[in-house]
């Protein structure tokens, strides 16, 4: 019997289930799991359960975040935020039209992840170039929209509660809003779309 959680990813917040194997895991313990880009932490976000049919193969956790594994984190937002400026910086010398969302690596330090939004297609080769030579690191471009650079971002609505972009996984657009309706990534607020959820 396969058991599966949910778990949110630290990187960009995505929310994905998983499975166990021998790891048992309780709502909000930290977990680190294997993507297809290498080690990633996530955090549990339900109990664990047996669906009753899995479409396709998912990520297995590895094991729940250790006292060191936190320390490593903590290391790695420190490297992320230097490493965001440095992109920053590089960006505004070749005067790109995007703007830099986040700088996020994986727990293993396998990939670079480089989230951006911008208005058109951007070319980004030079960067990329130049992004390896400092970082050293394969970089991963990833351009989102304002919704998912909101969630990815995260921070606080104007209720005072997390955005709802990273608490309501589904987005309903069927309704019509006004601009006192609207979150801070411009779009229609999750919870007038999703009450009852």
């Amino acid at each position: 019997m396969i058991i599966t959680v949910k778990a949110v990813l630290l990187r960009d917040r995505s929310f994905s289930s998983y499975v166990c194997g021998e790891v048992s895991p309780a709502v909000n313990d930290y977990i680190l799991v294997k993507t297809e880009y290498g080690q990633e932490a996530a955090v549990c976000k339900t109990l664990p359960e047996s669906p009753p049919v899995l479409k396709h193969q998912l990520p297995n956790i590895i094991r729940k975040l250790t006292g060191e594994d936190m320390k490593h984190l903590k290391a790695l937002a420190g490297e992320e935020e230097k490493a965001f400026h440095k992109v920053r910086e590089l960006v505004q010398k070749y005067s790109l039209p995007m703007k830099i969302s986040k700088v996020c690596y994986t727990f293993d330090k396998r990939r670079v992840f480089v989230y951006y939004t911008a208005s058109s297609r951007v070319d980004f080769r030079a960067l990329i170039k130049d992004i390896n030579t400092a970082i050293r690191m394969h970089v991963q471009m990833v351009q989102v929209s304002s919704a998912e650079c909101a969630r990815i971002i995260g921070g606080l609505g104007p209720c005072g509660r997390p955005f709802c972009c990273a608490i309501f996984q589904r987005r309903h657009s069927k309704h019509t809003f006004s601009s006192k309706t609207l979150g801070p990534c411009g779009k229609g607020l999750c919870c007038y779309s999703a009450p009852n959820e």
